[in-house]
């Protein structure tokens, strides 16, 4: 096989990989601009080896092989490994703390962090649990995973941590889906006071927004102006690891900081 049809054999598997659900030749065909004779045979070789089926006599899907070979990609990648020199460059960038956040099942914990050694800093505990709504990474976990999004619509009761954390869920839903919009979370006092914390998403090779840069200060080290600056630093940083992570294009620019930096970030 040469490398240009290689190629188009990874792109097909690619595709099928964002389209869990399965996809028509014809469609197939269409969002990739290729002949549909050589993506038929193309996909038929997939088939062969286990990296395609077809559910229906229609509708190809990923194949066990290729889903066995992501997990085996996706187990083999150390996020904190592949994170740590971009965070720690954005710490020296920013002279602030900065913090690699995951979610671990339905928990949202810090998983690294880099000091910047200011006399007054915030140095927020690793490994224990945040919360969903009360937090810049809970909330922005939250926005991008559907599943966390209800557990927190459906809980009995939303702790309330500081005076300004968010308890209204209506608001609240509406806050989640502005994160989605503007690709950022901000975090004012809800569960330090006095403290702003900042997440920007982190997207891996499946599409998944699991993981988080995150940057926290007080807030009179982070007024309105330099907000935007601190932002734009830390979506670069999330789509440079996202990009190590072998996330696509497509998926790092789904999450890029969709505001101007010349305007002021929402508080």
């Amino acid at each position: 096989m040469n490398s240009a049809r290689l190629e188009r054999a990874l792109k097909i598997l690619e595709y099928l990989g964002q389209h869990q659900e399965g996809c028509a030749l014809k469609r197939i065909c269409t969002d990739l601009a290729l002949p549909m004779s050589s993506a038929h045979d193309l996909l038929q070789a997939l088939i062969e080896i286990g990296a395609v089926r077809l559910a229906d006599q229609r509708t190809y899907l990923v194949g066990p092989r290729s889903l066995v070979l992501a997990l085996a990609i996706v187990d083999g990648v150390d996020l904190r490994g592949v994170s740590r020199p971009y965070l720690s460059e954005l710490c020296e960038e920013l002279n602030e703390n900065t913090y690699l956040a995951l979610r671990s099942g339905n928990i949202v914990t810090y998983a690294d962090r880099y000091d910047a050694g200011q006399t007054l800093s915030v140095v927020m505990k690793l490994g224990g649990p945040r919360p969903l709504h009360g937090s810049s990474i809970g909330k922005l976990l939250t926005a991008y995973n559907p599943d966390l999004e209800e557990r927190v619509m459906n809980a009995p009761n939303l702790d309330r941590y500081t005076p300004f954390t968010h308890t209204n869920r209506a608001a609240l839903r509406e806050e989640l889906a502005e994160i989605r919009k503007h690709a950022y979370s901000v975090s004012d006092g809800e569960s330090v006071e006095g403290i702003i914390g900042l997440a920007t998403p982190i997207v891996d090779a499946s599409g998944t927004v699991s993981a988080a840069v995150h940057v926290s200060a007080p807030r009179g080290r982070l007024a309105p102006d330099r907000l935007p600056i601190v932002l734009a630093a830390m979506s670069r940083t999330g789509a440079q690891i996202s990009h190590q992570l072998g996330a696509s294009e497509e998926s790092v620019a789904a999450i890029a900081l969709a505001y101007d930096e010349s305007k002021p970030a929402r508080p």
